[in-house]
Formats: structure tokens, sequence, C-alpha cells
């Protein structure tokens, strides 16, 4: 199953404090459904700052318009609705009642499969932020709503879509560096202590390092090899935040592909606030013939070596940025096209990183032929 369209997913990742400056309008809004009127994207949550970034990029994906924000909290919410300059919906019943085509879900991450579910079950499409799901089970309850009511749920991967890594996929695909031998994906984050609610801290309401940080570069890793692991192996670590005894500040896994190849990921909360980007992603791949470099943070570059180049720059011309890749993502979605990644995508990064958390548990207890992919 093919869910709605866009070449693939980056974010805008504009943050809470971007400056809108637009006003509250009526707090009941209606319910507008028509030939000619736009389709329709609600926010359900903003415990996380990275679904105001995805509703910067509303405005420019053709005939869609949001139309109001949910929050169980009454304060983010009346601070939500005055950022986003739209009227906050009294109860997440009042917000579904209006059938929206799509919704954004930035809550808690305990809470999002939940939310994507009530938004399929009234029609709707899904556009969490990741993670998806911090259990198998809760997982296992998503899967079975989409196979029962036929609605797609997209996770907001953001390196699905930045130039770089679309044209490394792209060379990889083209045979410019021979076979897959190997992709290490590694996604430093600045932690930023102060400014963390509590449940970030804990594995009932953020899943862990793997789960949240870890999807990312699972997903990456999945999407180059093109199929899921067969063999997973993880480990996690708290070094600097001992208070916090279900945190980790730093994670790695290691995935096999029955092609042979070999999947490394890290994920971690460590990068320094001298940095002057909050990540700092290096994606490397490794070929028989050739390999790929790729960094997105302070240094931006994307680089292939063959048998006949060295560090060529990788070609990305022609490629939507991040925001107009982000606005058509929301489009296609809204208007029910294909986006170009597969139902089963979302399913496996989701899947993969539940599996590296229990084995970074389980201290490093490796998972052969994983359920579930």
């Amino acid at each position: 199953m093919n869910v709605a369209s866009a070449p693939q997913i980056i974010t805008c990742y504009s943050s809470i404090d971007s400056d809108h400056d637009k006003s509250h309008r009526d707090t009941h809004p209606p319910i507008r459904k028509g030939i000619d009127m736009p389709k329709q994207v609600v926010i359900l949550g903003t415990a996380h700052n990275h679904v105001f970034g995805m509703a910067d990029c509303i405005p420019d994906a053709t005939d869609c318009e949001l139309g109001g924000v949910w929050d169980e909290d009454p304060d983010r919410l009346a601070a939500a609705a005055k950022t986003l300059g739209v009227p906050p919906f009294e109860s997440l019943d009042a917000a579904l009642k209006t059938k929206p085509d799509l919704a954004m879900i930035g809550a808690v991450p305990c809470d999002r499969a939940e939310l994507a579910r009530r938004v399929i079950e009234v029609g709707g499409t899904a556009l969490p932020d990741k993670p998806l799901a911090l259990t198998h089970e809760e997982l296992d309850r998503t899967i079975d709503a989409v196979e029962k009511f036929g609605r797609p749920i997209v996770t907001f991967y953001p390196y699905r879509g930045t130039p770089s890594l679309v044209a490394a996929k792209r060379a990889l695909d083209k045979g410019r560096i021979g076979s897959l031998v190997r992709v290490f994906s590694s996604g430093p984050h600045q932690l930023r202590p102060p400014t963390r609610p509590q449940w970030h801290w804990t594995r009932a309401g953020n899943g862990g390092c793997l789960i949240d940080v870890g999807s990312h570069h699972v997903d990456m890793a999945c999407h180059m090899a093109g199929e899921a692991p067969d063999y997973i192996c993880a480990n996690h670590t708290n070094v600097g935040h001992p208070k916090h005894t279900e945190f980790q500040d730093f994670s790695q896994a290691l995935l096999r592909f029955p092609s042979g190849a070999l999947g490394h990921i890290e994920a971690d909360w460590c990068n320094p606030e001298s940095m002057k980007h909050f990540g700092d992603t290096r994606t490397w791949i490794q070929g028989t013939t050739g390999k790929i470099e790729v960094r997105e943070g302070d240094e931006r570059t994307a680089e292939i070596w063959t048998q006949a180049e060295a560090a060529a720059p990788l070609d990305t011309s022609g490629l939507p940025d991040v925001n107009a890749w982000s606005s058509k993502l929301i489009e296609d979605l809204c208007h029910g096209r294909d986006c170009g990644i597969d139902q089963s995508d979302i399913w496996r990064a989701s899947r993969v990183t539940l599996h590296a958390f229990d084995s970074a548990m389980a201290g490093g207890r490796p998972v052969d032929n994983p359920h579930g992919l």
C-alpha cells in the first residue's frame, strides 16, 4: 500500500518561537467540506515543537489550509493557537468532527500512535512526528487499524527528503559505487536539559534514544539497503545524566541485511552547544567499488568516490529544498496522492527501532529473524 504522496520526507523544522504574529479567530471552527474548499489540516498535540515547523509548510501546499489546533494542555493550546493564528478546538472530538483530510501530530510521543488511529477512524490521513510507537503492542494496534480503515499513517522522517541524501540514494541505485556494503548513519543532537519536559526523560513518555532519535537513522539505513534487517544487535548508555535513570544519552545498533550489507546506527544527545546546528547528521555509504559521504550540520558536504573520481560533489540540482519538499508532502497527503513511500517502510523503521531497544535493554543480546519484518 503506497501512502499518499510527495518525493519523501524532510522537514522545515522551524521552532515554536518563530515569529508568527497572527491573532485568534473563531474558537469553534466550522466543518468545511465541498468541491471548491481547500483541504483541511488540523494539528493534534503541540508537546514537541517539530509540529510548528511542519505547519510552516502548509501555506505553500496547494489547496490546503490549517483549520485549527488541539492540545490536551490548556496552556499549550492557547499558546499554539496564538502562534499559529488559528482557532483552538475545545476537545479532541471537536477536532475530529471536522473530518480533517490530514492531521499533523506533535503530542507527547506515547500518545502519537493512538491519535493517529483516531484520525484514520474518521477517514483522515495522519502525519505524526517521530517516534510513531513506543512498544511492539502499540505498533501492532496501529498496523491493524490501517488494515481495517484503509487510510495511511506516515511518520515524519526528515532525512528522507534531504537533497544530499536523495542524491546519495540515486547514486547508489545507479550502481555508481557498486553493491552496498555498509550504511553508517549518525545523528548527534543537542540536549539542552533545562528545556526538556519530564516526559522526555522517561521510557513511558519518550521511548528511549534508539526509538526516538534512532528512528531517523534506522529508516535511512533500511531505505538505502532497500530491505529490512534479519539481524539486530544494539547497546545504549547514560554517562552524562545519571539522575535520569530511564534516559540514554548515547546509543548504537548493528543491522545485517539479507543481501549481506551492514547498517551501523549511532544516535545520541551529546552534540556540543558550540555547534550552530542542533543536529550533526553524518551518512557514510560504502560500496564494493566506491563510497559516498554526506554531512548535514555546521558543515554541509555531499561527496562521492568511485573508481574514476575522488571527492566529486553529488549532484543535487533539480531537487526541492526542505521547505518545498515538505509542502509537497503535505499537499499530496491531503489530496490522497501517492507519496512514493510504502506503508511497510513506516512499519519497518518503527519495528526495527523497537527490536534495537529490546536488544540494548538485554545487554546487547542479538535479535535474529526479528518478528514483524
